[in-house]
């Protein structure tokens, strides 16, 4: 029975759940994101009311990310040992905790500990926001609810630069303003999270039919309201992968994530820290940014149109090349006006490039240990970002962008020794 419901669960053409539910799982990506970054352009600033040089202050950066590792690992642990609904419920708690902290920190230490554990939940909650959205959607609406729930993630992203350079000069608080705004987000989430569906396929790995059963019938009763009668059931193949990775792909995508997050964290949290030591001032570089994470969203949202109609693989492959060549030129120019219209090109491939990689990456993951899968890919991957602010703060702009730019080609590299996934069950990718 249950095998039959996961069938009759995929060939849904909808989104079977609630609008809510996007609305929220967007929001884990809004605020999530939002976090990540809002630290990039307020660290000059933070640096100097607490007396700490450029160097000292990249591990503030540093500890967020390295709390993000830990957390994926440990939200992995709970999603498997209990379930993902409460997984998720408690990474939010965290994270609110996490930025409260930071928005009342009177010293560099307690800063540091409080975006350590901001990092500890969102790390639990991203991780396995991917992973309940592989497990909750039906297999061509995969891509597209990644896309979605991500173009909400850049619009966080791209909100930091603007709030930062309205919120930065007007006074000393004004980057506790930044981080209080992340915790009362977090928190409104954390009240509208009640009632999640739980994932179906964990229903399943632990035997509980009659709850799988009553779960998608009452998916397909909100389908068929808006649409009629459903399309005939395509069987899946049964899910008789080993309880654990590859190890040949297990290797490859954490290289992969490993450095594409080098160079994304070095745009994204690191670029106004290269830019003010390299001569421009902390709000002109707001601003090239600002314009440039414009990008974001396009991408998230092209991301979105177009990550179920071709092939996952060859759209990642394309995206990183170009990525590589806009940084690789902004790494030659060192305009502002390359920093504006190249980083928006480069902005445009985070955007499509993350929610489509994250789809990519979770398709390869057997069910039963899909969160240890994510965190371990994902987790993993961030050590890359959590190197890029102790790496490239103190480049010159030619060698920073360049680096940059050599992630995406590795990546590229990388993704040729790894199989296509698109519109296959997630039980057939594992077999």
């Amino acid at each position: 029975m249950s095998g039959e419901a996961l069938e009759r669960l995929d060939r849904s053409p909808r989104w079977p759940w609630s609008r809510l539910l996007l609305v929220n799982l967007g929001g884990s990506f809004f605020f999530g994101f939002y976090d990540i970054v809002v630290v990039g352009g307020a660290l000059p600033v933070i640096g100097k009311q607490f007396g700490e040089p450029s160097s000292q202050m990249a591990w503030i950066v540093t500890a967020n990310l390295i709390g993000l590792v830990l957390g994926e690992f440990a939200g992995a642990w709970m999603a498997s040992r209990y379930t993902r609904v409460r997984t998720l419920q408690l990474a939010l708690i965290v994270f609110s905790v996490g930025m409260i902290i930071s928005a009342l920190a009177p010293s560099f230490w307690i800063l540091l500990i409080g975006r350590f554990i901001a990092g500890l939940g969102t790390g639990a909650d991203i991780a396995i926001v991917v992973t309940y959205i592989a497990e909750i959607s039906p297999s061509r609406l995969r891509g597209r609810i990644t896309g979605f729930t991500t173009v909400c993630g850049y619009a966080g992203i791209a909100m930091v630069p603007f709030l930062s350079a309205w919120l930065l000069p007007v006074a000393d608080w004004g980057w506790r303003v930044l981080f209080g705004f992340g915790a009362l987000g977090a928190v409104v989430l954390v009240a509208t999270r009640r009632h999640m569906p739980p994932s179906p396929r964990l229903l399943r790995m632990k035997g509980q039919d009659a709850q799988l059963e009553a779960l998608v019938a009452e998916a397909e009763d909100r389908v068929k309201a808006k649409m009629g009668e459903l399309p005939a059931v395509v069987p899946l193949p049964k899910d008789s992968s080993p309880p654990h990775w590859k190890p040949i792909v297990l290797v490859i995508l954490s290289i992969a994530w490993i450095a594409y997050y080098f160079g994304n964290y070095g745009w994204l949290v690191v670029a106004p820290t290269i830019l003010t030591n390299n001569g421009f001032s902390l709000v002109t570089s707001l601003g090239f940014i600002a314009i440039a994470n414009l990008g974001l969203v396009l991408g998230a949202v092209l991301s979105y149109l177009v990550a179920d109609r071709f092939e996952r693989k060859w759209l990642l492959i394309a995206n990183f090349c170009v990525w590589a060549i806009a940084l690789a030129g902004i790494a030659l120019l060192g305009t502002g006006a390359a920093f504006t219209a190249l980083g928006f090109v480069a902005g445009v491939t985070i955007g499509f490039g993350v929610p489509t990689f994250y789809a990519f990456t979770a398709e390869h993951v057997p069910s039963r240990v899909r969160p240890w899968g994510m965190a371990f890919t994902d987790g993993i991957g961030h050590l890359g970002g959590a190197a890029a602010p102790l790496v490239l703060a103190a480049f010159a702009i030619p060698l920073a962008f360049g680096s940059m730019a050599v992630s995406g080609v590795i990546v590229v590299v990388l993704l040729f020794f790894v199989s296509a996934t698109r519109r296959r069950s997630l039980e057939e990718i594992a077999t």
